[in-house]
């Protein structure tokens, strides 16, 4: 029985890596198609960063990331520091209204959003892309950062304030630090969620605003060319980069507490 375990186990693990895997070995593919290999080069890696369109939609994606990652966080801080502090009635449906457009299909938001915005004449572009992912990234930077929120000691604020400090520096030197990597993460997950969205991108972007999901999705049309492969590798890289990043920051502050 332990045998069979390990071997689904296993399976999935290669599974889940072959992709990635794929791509990787491909974007050095010389034969320049995905149907057979002829050996190494860098070309597409050149090609990559002479295709102005294709890193246009990059900016873009990176653009609309970062600022709906952002905002999702800061709203989703003083969403879980309201609720972990709330102890009415109506918590629990407050929450589930937050998580609501966690179930609701993207395309029926993305549907209503667009309604929304040709009935109030809102011309679609960066804004509609980053209102659009803001609300489906910020239900998960609010759960991740209600996670750390409820395990805070609710005489903080109390014992902070006895000490002189103002909510502000509360919040800066006391609240800030025990849900930074909680931050980190709620960060994080909000912006590859925004990233890699094409759903909600695809009935918020207008002209000169395509995301690249939407650019590799065009180009399936035609076929997927090496570059592709080549900007997927160097997407995997950085991934990989600030997964490292985060674990050696996350790491050091462990051993450092441990030692204190």
């Amino acid at each position: 029985m332990d045998r069979i375990v390990n071997g689904i186990a296993r399976g999935v693990f290669v599974f889940l890596y072959i992709p990635i895997i794929a791509v990787i070995v491909y974007s050095f593919n010389a034969a320049g198609t995905n149907t057979r290999f002829e050996g190494l080069t860098l070309q597409w890696y050149a090609d990559l960063f002479q295709d102005g369109a294709l890193m246009q939609t990059l900016r873009t994606s990176a653009i609309v990331a970062v600022l709906a990652a952002t905002v999702a966080t800061a709203i989703g801080i003083m969403f879980a520091l309201g609720l972990a502090r709330y102890r009415g009635r109506g918590k629990g449906g407050f929450m589930a209204l937050i998580a609501l457009p966690l179930i609701v299909p993207e395309i029926v938001l993305g549907v209503a959003l667009l309604s929304v915005f040709s009935a109030t004449k809102v011309p679609l572009g960066i804004v509609t892309l980053v209102l659009g992912h803001l609300i489906v990234s910020l239900p998960l930077a609010t759960l991740v950062l209600m996670s750390s929120a409820a395990m805070l000691d609710p005489s903080l604020p109390e014992a902070a304030t006895d000490l002189g400090c103002t909510p502000w520096q509360t919040f800066t030197r006391v609240y800030f630090p025990l849900l930074r990597p909680a931050v980190v993460a709620a960060w994080l997950l909000s912006f590859t969620t925004s990233f890699s969205n094409i759903v909600m991108s695809t009935f918020l972007s207008g002209v000169g605003s395509t995301t690249l999901p939407l650019k590799i999705y065009s180009s399936l049309k035609t076929g997927l060319t090496p570059s592709i492969n080549a900007l997927g590798a160097l997407l995997i890289l950085l991934t990989l980069v600030i997964v490292l990043a985060v674990g050696v920051s996350q790491m050091r502050r462990i051993l450092v507490d441990s030692r204190s």
